[in-house]
């Protein structure tokens, strides 16, 4: 709990009575461990130090080799606490005061010096303290100061019976209650200044800690005051809370830790038998106690009939030590090559003559529990299982090959075959397309294969045949040509030669005048001949665009159409606006833009003309883009 005096506050531990220091540790007894244990050495939780042989300050120890091992702990007495209501959770009792108790003003219960009040606040006993709770829990009492001006004056004292030659341990817990002029705290036992003096921090709601160790002496009784040494008039206010003043006790206790050796029994290398061969573990150790077995017998040795792990448990003056062996009896091998066998050439077979646990001599010389076969003889095998053996042998012949050839792969004219014959004395036969006859015939444009199978033995080939396709030619149906222009002929095609009948030997050739145009094309698998007869027009059709028109009703250019004296068979005029948006259109000749009404801007707009004549019928469309600026 706290209380506050006036710009800040002290704090102790809990309260309690006179105590002696009557405790103590134990470590334990002396003990002996086996080698490579290890002893977690405990002084028990609660003390303010620990200090072992080896200068270790935790409250544990770890033993990890033999020696003596000591630690020496310090702690309050086991009574606890000698000031009663340190933490002020009684209210203003406990204690003595120069200062007197408040009684209220212009500022709260504080509101002239050298008073003091138990509250949960500073602010709660004066309208100008900082507000925050007590040291112990924030929600607790303190004792709140409003410093004097007079030095030297007890703050808070309290008389305490203590037990003589004993030391103990002053505490207190100190905040300011106002930032200015901090006070300054002097902490006395019957009359004798003890510690340093203590300075409130500047800032509010700060907890700063007074901790010093008193020896009592000859004396039986201690008479322990709080003192204030600052005279400001202004500031100098201040909190205390959780006195306290305990006896410091020191115990000390030791152990000695020894090791005891493990046994170190040897049941020798793992053992492999034959089934019914006698086996006999021993484990004998001298000076053992006790001997424990896997199967549970507690002789110092056994005679195992079974395949497994065997350990034993040696044990002597409490420590025990163990070792296993791996203990097989092997069956009497079984080895099966199978029968003799017929191969074909190139091909290999796998004898496997594996078993558990086995070795393995192979007439070739292998060791492995399998070979591969890839050539006629005999071959033979011994398996060992810990000297139980088995052989087998078997024997190899082998068949060639049948030859089978298709050549090359190649290109043929798309209208030619291939003609090929695997024929071979004893063979049947089966080709790519289900044909199992020898000689076969083989279209261009595809993979063909052929699989021979004699005395068993299979050989396949394969051939692919492009087809070289036969030449084409086409240079259109006759045309108009418009006198001044020209036109490409195209006869391209693959791998083609070319003779125009003009001279001419490109894929292309550009008309510029009438006449009768053609060409003949060939490649490795013929020719191909086509002509086309060209006549010349004037195509005359002049086509006028006005470049600007006016909407203002005036009967003069209010509209905007192309004009043009000729017959045509297509019409189709468009407008766009400078976005490039569509925004009219028309296939009537005689109808005219009127440039949008009063919804359309005034500015530059794009047209495009598409106009077919008559006279040139499909072979000279026209496309005509222009620009026109449209005046309101």
């Amino acid at each position: 709990m706290r209380f506050a005096l006036a710009a800040f506050i002290l704090c102790l531990s809990p309260t309690g009575s006179h105590a002696q220091c009557t405790g103590g540790i134990d470590l334990g007894p002396d003990v002996t461990l086996c080698e490579g244990a290890t002893l977690q050495l405990n002084a028990g939780a609660g003390y303010q130090s620990y200090l072992w042989q080896n200068g270790s300050t935790s409250p544990s120890y770890l033993v990890t080799a033999p020696g003596t091992y000591q630690c020496t702990v310090t702690a309050f007495g086991t009574s606890g606490d000698l000031v009663a209501n340190g933490n002020f959770s009684a209210g203003n009792t406990g204690f003595t005061s120069t200062y007197t108790q408040g009684t209220g003003g212009t500022y709260g219960l504080l509101s002239f010096e050298g008073t003091y009040a138990v509250a949960n606040s500073p602010s709660a006993v004066h309208n100008n303290f900082a507000s925050y709770g007590d040291h112990t829990t924030g929600n607790g009492a303190m004792l709140v100061v409003n410093g004097a001006s007079v030095p030297g004056q007890a703050v808070w004292c309290q008389t305490v019976a203590v037990a003589p030659n004993t030391n103990y341990a002053f505490s207190a817990w100190l905040s300011s209650a106002v930032t200015q002029s901090p006070a300054q705290l002097l902490f006395t036992v019957n009359g004798a200044p003890v510690g340093n003096p203590l300075l409130a921090p500047a800032a509010t709601g700060q907890w700063v800690n007074f901790y010093t160790i008193w020896n009592s002496g000859a004396s039986t009784s201690a008479n322990i005051c709080i003192t204030n040494q600052n005279t400001s008039v202004s500031g100098n206010d201040f909190a205390l809370d959780d006195i306290s003043f305990a006896p410091f006790c020191t115990y000390t206790d030791q152990i000695t830790v020894a090791y005891q050796d493990f046994p170190e029994p040897d049941l020798g290398t793992d053992v492999v038998a034959c089934a019914g061969s006698p086996v006999q573990l021993t484990a004998a150790w001298p000076g053992a106690d006790a001997f424990l077995w896997h199967n549970g017998s507690t002789t110092s040795s056994i005679a195992p009939t079974t395949s497994g792990i065997c350990w034993v448990d040696v044990t002597q003056n409490g420590c025990t030590g163990r070792d296993s062996v791996l203990v097989t009896f092997t069956v009497q091998p079984q080895v099966d090559l199978g029968p003799n066998q017929v191969l074909c050439e190139g091909e290999t077979s796998v004898l496997n003559a594996f078993f558990p646990n086995a070795t393995y001599a192979w007439n070739t010389g292998a060791s492995a529990p399998s070979i591969t076969v890839g050539t006629a003889g005999d071959y033979s095998v011994t398996v060992d299982v810990a000297g139980c053996t088995a052989t087998d042998a078997v024997s190899f012949a082998y068949n060639p090959l049948p030859i089978v050839n298709l050549g090359a792969d190649t290109a043929i004219c798309a209208d030619a075959v291939l003609v090929r014959d695997v024929e071979r004395a004893g063979g049947s036969y089966l080709w790519s397309d289900g044909t199992t006859w020898p000689q076969n015939t083989l279209e261009p444009g595809s993979l063909h294969w052929v699989q021979v199978t004699e005395l068993g033995c299979s050989m396949r080939d394969s051939i692919r045949i492009a087809s070289i396709a036969l030449p084409i030619v086409y240079l259109g149906p006759d045309f108009l040509l418009c006198k001044g222009l020209t036109r490409e002929l195209d006869a391209r095609g693959p791998n083609y030669r070319y003779a125009w009948n003009t001279g001419d030997t490109l894929p292309e050739y550009t008309v510029t005048e009438a006449g009768i145009y053609g060409v003949t094309v060939s490649n490795a698998c013929g020719s191909a001949s086509d002509s086309v007869v060209v006549r010349l027009d004037q195509c005359d059709c002049p086509v006028f665009v006005p470049n600007a028109i006016t909407t203002n009703n005036d009967g003069r250019n209010d509209g905007f159409r192309p004009r043009f004296d000729c017959p045509f068979d297509e019409y189709l005029l468009q407008i766009f606006n400078r976005w490039g948006q569509l925004i009219w259109e028309s296939s009537d000749a005689e109808l005219a833009w009127d440039g949008g009404g009063d919804a359309q801007v005034d500015g530059v707009y794009v047209w495009r003309l598409r106009l077919r004549p008559i006279t040139v019928y499909e072979q000279v469309r026209r496309e005509l883009v222009g620009h026109v600026v449209v005046l309101r």
